[in-house]
């Protein structure tokens, strides 16, 4: 009697969802020429066609849309029994991969990362650093970070919001003495600015809570907020940036704070992960660790 191969299947479902013969190969830890074998067995089997294969992309067809739809919820399930995550009390471990814009990576993760990574031993950490809002589930990530000032929309991702980001405008005082100061949020137009990609704007909030806005056409724009502080150092315009990361540099007296009755809007920090019946021990647990740490800096 003949016997499926499920492994040919889990590669089908791993391409099909991560849309790539590559980084299903990376998750599974084998040669790309093997899940690709894979991925033709089943289709031999099957008698169908599942992947329109092209150099730029894949797509599933008809027969692979609706053959994912049936196994991706089962292989799911037996990856949660498989790792041991259905009792919610085992400790977490693995592999948990993690994306994060940079900001937030550099100045708020690393002391959960280091907690966690003292406390389980069974646990590795993967933290890569993304410059764009990912989806978590088609890229292989388990948790997602993502800064915006805006809510989300509904997806079948689960959001939870982290916190938000307490920001200002700040400047070199090299600037601020060549250009003088300025008094209003109107002034900032024609001002060299420094801003992320998807700032098409700055809103400010006054004290009476009042709101304005200044239309950004900003000098430099860049996702790596590292670079854009070096911008600003170099006083080649203003930006709008977390307090927490640039206070090392007011206190120096290499930052200052420009319009300080006017507040920026908070960027709310939102972790993305995919909707599952069961949240993994490791993921669980390492959002536990993260709302405890802001409790603490509250």
């Amino acid at each position: 009697m003949r016997t499926n191969d499920w492994n040919d299947w889990h590669a089908f479902v791993l391409v099909a969802t991560l849309g790539s013969f590559t980084r299903a190969a990376e998750r599974l830890d084998a040669p790309k020429s093997s899940i690709s074998q894979a991925v033709a067995r089943l289709e031999r089997r099957l008698g169908e066609r599942l992947l329109e294969r092209s150099t730029r992309r894949l797509r599933l067809t008809g027969r692979g849309e609706a053959l994912l739809r049936e196994l991706a919820p089962l292989f799911e399930r037996l990856e949660e029994v498989a790792e041991g995550e259905v009792a919610q009390g085992d400790a977490p471990r693995g592999v948990l991969r993690i994306a994060a814009p940079y900001e937030f990576g550099a100045v708020q993760l690393g002391e959960v990362v280091n907690h966690m990574l003292q406390h389980y031993p069974q646990l590795q950490i993967e933290v890569e650093v993304v410059g764009r809002r990912v989806d978590p589930l088609a890229e292989g990530y388990d948790i997602a970070f993502t800064i915006t000032p805006d809510s989300l929309p509904d997806s079948s991702q689960i959001a939870k919001t982290v916190y938000a980001v307490e920001r200002g405008l700040y400047g070199a005082p090299s600037l601020l003495a060549r250009l003088g100061q300025p008094r209003t949020v109107a002034d900032l137009t024609g001002w060299p600015l420094i801003a992320a990609p998807t700032e098409a704007q700055w809103t400010f909030i006054d004290p009476k809570g009042q709101r304005e806005a200044v239309e950004l056409q900003p000098r430099l724009r860049t996702p790596n907020a590292g670079l854009r502080v070096q911008a600003v150092l170099s006083g080649l315009g203003l930006s709008v940036i977390s307090h927490r990361y640039c206070e090392a540099e007011v206190a120096a007296g290499r930052l200052a704070r420009v319009l300080p009755e006017q507040q920026p809007e908070n960027l709310r920090i939102y972790a993305l992960m995919p909707a599952r019946r069961l949240m993994p021990a490791k993921t669980r647990v390492f959002m536990q660790a993260l709302e405890q740490s802001v409790l603490m800096r509250a």
